[in-house]
Parts: C-alpha cells; structure tokens; sequence
C-alpha cells in the first residue's frame, strides 16, 4: 500500500488485527507516509447520535447534480470553484 501512498500521505486503518504486520518503515520515512489511529465509537453511542439525529430532524445538506456527463462536469466546477456545500451528490433520474 505505501508505494501507492503520496509524499506526506497518512493510512488510516479501519480494522484491526492481532496478528504482528510487516509495515515497510525505510519506504515511509522516505516518502513521509505516517498511519494515524483512532478509536471508533461503540455501537451505543452510534445509536445514541441517530436517535437524536431523527429527534432533531437534523439532515445532511447536499448539492445534487444529475449523473450524466454534464452533471459531472457541472458538479466538478463547482468544487473547483469553491462554492460546493458540504457534500456533492449525484443522482441517477
């Protein structure tokens, strides 16, 4: 995985395994590659903040563009315009 890693990148591992893992620490170092952890939140506190998401009414705010050529290319501007908000979705109609 670190050779397809860029300069500076950083893995974040989503599972866990106890068995010993044979990370490639001289091809990290040279490219800056770091693994960062973190805890998941356990299933109780998971179903905690969706009760409370559907309590509020709270909702993501997304843009939806259409998924065709255009909407991709129409969604893609506005990223590299800077005026996406919060999230870019596309839709099949």
């Amino acid at each position: 995985m670190v050779p397809l890693m860029d300069i500076h990148g950083t893995i974040y591992p989503l599972t866990v395994d106890f068995a010993p893992s044979s990370v490639p620490l001289l091809l990290m170092n040279v490219k800056g590659v770091r693994i960062q952890g973190s805890l998941v939140a356990s299933r109780h506190s998971l179903r905690s903040l969706i009760q409370f998401a559907a309590e509020k009414k709270i909702v993501p705010n997304i843009m939806k563009f259409p998924l065709n050529s255009a909407g991709i290319e129409e969604a893609m501007q506005t990223l590299r315009d800077g005026k996406m908000r919060y999230r870019g979705v596309l839709v099949r109609h």
